[in-house]
């Protein structure tokens, strides 16, 4: 976005503007709680391994979380193909649904305490996972990857 700024005259300065800020407070929120997934996993969190054995599946493919969980959100918080990045996010929890959440009966239930839903913190990753790929990463970030940023 160019503009001119009245204090220089110049036209290249560049104005953020309440978008720019909102879509980088949702791409880095969502990235962020994403990414602290990771290190669940890397410390042995047994969860995704225990739904791929139900499912019989490779256990090994639950270190495509560091890829899902880890690089993604990465790319996601510094704008480096940010599109990608999200549309991971969002493919990986679409999956966790289908193999975790919705066969178990999580998305009809409330959480144990009663209070909310059982599954809104996965919820919550995969909306405004596709959120972000749908909107890009904005102009705060290192914009790399032209459309798909």
């Amino acid at each position: 976005m160019t503009t001119t700024t009245l204090e220089t005259g110049r036209k290249d300065a560049m104005v953020l503007t309440k978008d720019d800020v909102a879509k980088a407070i949702v791409r880095i929120t969502v990235s962020v709680l994403i990414l602290l997934h990771t290190w669940a996993v890397i410390n042995g969190e047994q969860a995704i391994r225990d739904t791929l054995m139900r499912w019989g599946l490779p256990v090994g493919l639950a270190w495509t979380a560091v890829i899902f969980e880890g690089l993604a959100p990465i790319m996601v918080i510094l704008g480096v193909y940010a599109r990608i990045g999200a549309a991971m996010m969002t493919f990986w929890m679409v999956m966790a649904f289908l193999l975790a959440h919705i066969d178990t009966g999580h998305i009809f239930q409330l959480s144990p305490n009663g209070v909310g839903w059982r599954v809104e913190g996965p919820f919550f990753f995969l909306a405004l996972s596709l959120a972000v790929a749908l909107q890009g990463a904005g102009r705060l970030g290192l914009n790399i990857g032209g459309k798909w940023n």
